[in-house]
């Protein structure tokens, strides 16, 4: 895809698109007249009976899918200060309710003080004296949570203000010495899928389950849409004869066969897609699931960063790549624009100006197949 198109897609898409419904037409079935099933797991030593099926609360919530989940029996929900007006609008879906569900949201920061100002802002914000996770967002290596921010954290739980308290992470492996060591984490919230990898991720979740440490898993379902077969990737559009959302159902169903996950989270946009993604709690995960998997993977290999982190220091330009192919995959693989291009925009001024088709050769050599030069280019051409 040329990246004139590229650009046309961005204006053509605007920064409003989470809000219209992400998922294609061909997931928009008549819905079950029964509630799809719900079973539930515990979540590590918190002890909370959570679903299988949680529910990310993105940007830009579709009020009325989230209201169905909650009647449907949905009971795990999360959110974050830095979702622009997530939480005011998940607010409005749970006046009446909020003995019903668990909540968690995230701060972003990393001062005492800013921590503790997000914490009142969020339960003012989400009409509750409580939350029943707070943590905090995207904690990629231990230098992001200093001890102030520590500290922080336990003083909203012994306040009260939080029943307990975690960190959301993009690689595992980077932070669960830190947060069994710190002794004072009770869950991890942290990128988990097929598309990722098991093996990759595996032996974190495992130790983090034994220390009775609870896991949520995000991106359960990013790249197992064909969204991004169809939008910039350079896999092709998908050879399967499956319809469009049976890749994230068999992705969800793949992640709860593990019985280390306490949860899922993913983003929900239509009726349609919550009640596919439901099925995952009551229908097993088969051979035919898995084969599905493994050609939505191999499609996607040249595209979807595996967020394994080992580009992490080599672009002699200084761009934080996994970061950068992140925020891309939010577009391509989920169709979130506004979320890929507010997590650009949020990079230093001198980062967000680097181009690398300055470059005659791309430093990095990706061990998953990643074209990272061609990614990079497209992220800079589309979110800058």
């Amino acid at each position: 895809m040329s990246l004139n198109r590229s650009r046309r897609e961005f204006l053509q898409a605007g920064l409003t698109l989470p809000a219209a419904g992400l998922v294609s037409s061909s997931l928009d079935m008549s819905v079950q007249k029964e509630p799809p099933k719900v079973t539930y797991r515990t979540l590590g030593k918190t002890g909370l009976k959570v679903t299988g099926v949680g529910y990310g609360i993105g940007y830009v919530p579709n009020v009325e899918v989230v209201n169905r989940a909650i009647d449907w029996g949905i009971n795990y929900f999360d959110t974050s200060r830095d979702y622009r007006e997530s939480e005011a609008i998940f607010a409005g879906c749970i006046k009446g309710k909020r003995q019903k569900i668990h909540i968690s949201t995230k701060s972003g920061s990393t001062k005492k003080e800013e921590i503790l100002q997000d914490m009142d802002t969020s339960l003012k914000t989400l009409g509750t004296d409580y939350v029943d996770i707070w943590q905090l967002h995207a904690r990629d290596l231990p230098a992001r949570i200093p001890d102030e921010a520590i500290e922080a954290m336990v003083q909203c739980k012994k306040a009260g203000k939080a029943r307990f308290i975690g960190f959301s992470c993009h690689n595992p492996n980077n932070m669960v010495d830190f947060l069994l060591d710190a002794k004072v984490f009770d869950v991890m919230q942290t990128t988990y899928s097929f598309a990722i990898g098991s093996g990759f991720r595996e032996k974190a979740v495992q130790k983090l389950a034994a220390a009775g440490v609870g896991v949520i898993a995000m991106k359960v379902v990013v790249a197992m849409s064909g969204i991004g077969m169809k939008r910039g990737g350079s896999g092709g559009p998908a050879k399967t004869n499956k319809k469009e959302g049976e890749g994230p159902l068999a992705g969800i169903k793949w992640v709860l066969s593990n019985p280390a996950i306490g949860t899922t989270v993913p983003n929900m946009n239509s009726i349609a897609e919550l009640e596919m993604n439901m099925r995952a709690m009551s229908e097993p995960y088969t051979p035919a699931d898995e084969q599905l998997l493994f050609t939505l993977n191999e499609q996607i290999r040249p595209d979807y960063c595996r967020m394994c982190y080992q580009c992490d220091g080599v672009c002699p330009k200084g761009l934080p790549v996994a970061d950068v192919l992140r925020y891309l995959a939010y577009y391509d693989f989920a169709g979130d624009l506004y979320q890929g291009v507010t997590n650009f925009r949020n990079l230093r001024p001198e980062l967000q100006k680097v181009r690398c088709g300055d470059c005659s050769e791309c430093a990095i050599k990706c061990p998953n197949g990643v074209q990272v030069k061609n990614r990079l280019m497209r992220a800079q051409e589309l979110l800058a």
